[in-house]
């Protein structure tokens, strides 16, 4: 009997910074997430008005996906607090600059010239 092959740490357990999520990255998710979950709110709907049958794996599948797009009203509402919190003009160039590099990351935008105004 062969002995089983040890697998590779992955990456992220070398380099735990490597393995946070950014806000951005989040949001992502949660978009792809909440794009298959909408897919099947029709076939959920269905199934809770028994046109159609889901077998228990099914239901907490979609049950866990829907949780990670819209999770449950009573939990607790949590705050985040932004590390910039001081007016524009007390900001150093290079922290201006940082705010700005990140901006072609969370805008999606469509360019006009001033012809088309």
């Amino acid at each position: 009997m062969s002995t089983p092959r040890k697998r590779k740490n992955p990456k992220w357990k070398d380099n735990q910074e490597a393995a946070k999520l950014t806000p951005l990255q989040v949001s992502q998710l949660r978009r792809r997430l909440y794009e298959h979950v909408d897919e099947q709110v029709e076939e959920a709907h269905g199934v809770v008005m028994g046109r159609k049958q889901w077998s228990p794996t099914q239901a907490r599948v979609f049950s866990s996906m829907l949780n990670k797009v819209v999770p449950d009203l009573s939990a607790n509402f949590t705050q985040h607090e932004h590390m910039i919190s001081d007016a524009p003009e007390k900001l150093s160039r290079a922290q201006l600059e940082a705010i700005a590099s990140t901006m072609d990351n969370i805008i999606d935008a469509e360019l006009v010239t001033e012809d088309e105004v």
